[in-house]
């Protein structure tokens, strides 16, 4: 015993010390904030308030929350002045570029101050989620022109639109409190979570911005009518609150064996979405065509950075930057 209790001693301090290291390496290669449930229900979740964070493992983008723990780069107050309201997923968050270089920024600098867009684009959080959350975000930030959100798809299963059409989208929870907490602000054991044990990205939903897992119900009646139902709503709740509604699809682009560019999009999912959208007065945007040209012209791809594969993943600043030129034009062209 006098033999082993030296050496497991020294053994946890080794194990400390090289805890210590990890995290500290970890704190500038991946660390993302605990999150904790929005109390206004404007999303699922946000972020603790001015935190540090860093992401290496897609890009190499590190920045700041602001203190409503959303990835802008000033402060909220409430009750100011808000012309656009842009909602989405990880890829409006944009934790993956530089955080003057999300679509939300870039807006701010093509409008030159004459409108002020305010990003609550969370993790995680599909178009199901956003059009669930949309009444609240409305009533907790009132944008005055309009409410811009992004969606990476077009077709949804019937149970994710019966679920939004009745108010009972399960919620996205927030897992915080004791030791729980405690060992999320640990980078190093966030990190390693995140690689092998949490399938949704481990950080509040990065991997969960794809259509969920369940068969996708191809009835197109039943559809039809759900989607409509459901768009109808949203473009009505903004129209209350003297906003137009602007939603922006951003597909994702591949290169085929020759290198051209195409999408996955079925014509089918894509005609239905735009005259649903159409019907209810809602400005939709693809953006597949630009993404295509992009491609096609510039020779770059709107998802993927250095370290990660060609294409896949989130948006990178080329993507945004074309995602907020798409923006800035369609209102342009709304007013006139």
């Amino acid at each position: 015993m006098k033999k082993i209790l030296p050496w497991m001693l020294k053994a946890l301090a080794a194990g400390l010390a090289a805890l210590l290291l990890l995290n500290i390496w970890c704190y500038f290669y991946f660390n993302v904030p605990v999150h904790y449930t929005n109390e206004t229900g404007a999303t699922e979740y946000k972020w603790e308030s001015h935190k540090f964070y860093r992401k290496g493992t897609e890009g190499f983008a590190f920045g700041r929350t602001n203190n409503d723990g959303f990835t802008n780069l000033s402060d909220y107050e409430p009750g100011q002045e808000i012309e656009i309201l842009l909602m989405g997923s990880s890829h409006m968050e944009g934790m993956n570029v530089p955080q003057e270089d999300n679509t939300a920024n870039l807006l701010n600098r093509l409008f030159e101050g004459e409108k002020y867009t305010y990003n609550i684009g969370t993790s995680g959080h599909t178009l199901i989620y956003c059009l669930s959350n949309l009444e609240a975000a409305l009533d907790t930030y009132e944008p005055g022109e309009y409410v811009v959100i992004e969606t990476r798809d077009l077709v949804f299963s019937q149970q994710e639109l019966e679920a939004l059409v009745a108010g009972t989208v399960e919620p996205i929870p927030s897992r915080t409190g004791g030791l729980v907490e405690l060992l999320q602000k640990l980078p190093y054991l966030r990190l390693i979570y995140t690689k092998y044990f949490n399938e949704d990205g481990g950080d509040g939903g990065d991997g969960a911005d794809a259509a969920g897992s369940e068969p996708l119900t191809r009835d197109s009646g039943a559809l039809d009518s759900l989607l409509a139902q459901a768009l109808s709503t949203a473009a009505e709740s903004c129209r209350e609150h003297g906003a137009q509604l602007i939603l922006v699809y951003d597909p994702t682009v591949y290169a085929d064996r020759e290198g051209r560019g195409y999408t996955q999009t079925e014509s089918e999912d894509l005609e239905r979405f735009s005259r649903c959208c159409g019907d209810s007065g809602i400005a939709f945007v693809d953006l597949t065509e630009s993404f295509l040209n992009g491609y096609e012209q510039q020779h770059k791809l709107p998802y993927g950075f250095l370290n990660t594969s060609p294409g896949m993943g989130h948006m990178n600043s080329w993507g945004h930057e074309l995602f907020a030129w798409a923006v800035f034009e369609t209102i342009n062209e709304l007013e006139g």
